[in-house]
């Protein structure tokens, strides 16, 4: 059982430190664009571990950046995201309020999953998540769970 532990904790770790590739990309420009650096999030390694290994509702991955005290309008927001998610990324949802919080939803092709990157704005934090989803078993989730209130 220790040794089980061991090798849990050794692999939450090293997820942890593995390059996040085109995310982690996302994440610099955003950055270099409000002038804000991401905040550290503890245990987000694991968190990214149980997803990989669980794959709750069809998720098979997980990265999550969060930027607190920035200063940044809603339109200038989407031009940032639509400029770091690239052409690669297809616009799918764009929500802005009247007091200006911001909502953009973008979907890749991915084989048979789809990668969702959702950027959100709101008061003073905006956030990036990027989630690999197998849309079968998303499907059956949201319909199980649907069907129970």
């Amino acid at each position: 059982m220790r040794r089980f532990l061991l090798l849990i904790s050794i692999a939450a770790i090293f997820a942890s430190l593995l390059p996040a590739g085109e995310f982690e990309w996302m994440v610099r420009q955003v950055s270099r664009e409000s002038g804000v650096e991401p905040m550290h999030i503890p245990f987000f390694g694991l968190a990214r571990f149980v997803v990989a290994v669980d794959h709750p509702a069809g998720a098979t991955d997980l990265h999550l950046a969060v930027f607190e005290n920035t200063e940044i309008a809603p339109e200038h927001f989407a031009r940032m995201i639509d400029s770091a998610a690239g052409s690669s990324w297809k616009p799918m949802i764009r929500v802005r309020s009247r007091n200006g919080e911001s909502t953009n939803i973008y979907l890749q092709q991915a084989g048979k999953q789809v990668r969702l990157l959702i950027g959100t704005l709101e008061r003073n934090q905006s956030t990036l998540i990027e989630v690999r989803v197998k849309p079968e078993e998303l499907i059956r989730f949201v319909d199980e769970h649907e069907h129970r209130h």
